[in-house]
């Protein structure tokens, strides 16, 4: 007799594979964003996640001094203030991934900052900073 044919069969395989795309849409939206999160309504700091790296100049040339910050996962550029922490990780390389908390302030708002020359989008007044994978 051929499994195939039995209504039984084909109907309990069809309620797993609802299961499983559940379970996939839900992972999806459940993780969607997870690499910039942020807890405004308790103390409006924002996690940024990704590579240090250079920042890009606002007129395209290179920056020759290589003013580091870092690039997002969503590959917009945050400016780094490091100034309120103590104990800074001073190890880290360009490129290195790093995981990133502060309050965000969009450059717009800092008037007078030194990274007016720079095509930013925020101003991270960082908190900590983490070496990550």
């Amino acid at each position: 007799m051929n499994e195939f044919e039995n209504p039984g069969f084909v109907r309990k395989n069809a309620v797993w594979v609802v299961v499983l795309v559940v379970v996939a849409v839900f992972g999806l939206l459940l993780f969607k964003g997870w690499d910039q999160v942020v807890n405004e309504k308790v103390d409006s700091m924002t996690t940024v996640t990704g590579n240090f790296s250079c920042l890009p100049l606002k007129d395209g040339t290179p920056d020759t001094q290589c003013t580091l910050g870092v690039r997002g996962r969503d590959g917009l550029y945050y400016a780094l203030d490091i100034s309120r922490i103590q104990d800074a990780n001073m190890d880290l390389k360009a490129e290195d991934t790093i995981a990133v908390t502060g309050v965000v302030l969009p450059e717009s708002e800092v008037v007078g900052s030194r990274w007016e020359a720079y095509d930013v989008r925020g101003i991270v007044k960082v908190n900590t900073l983490l070496r990550t994978r």
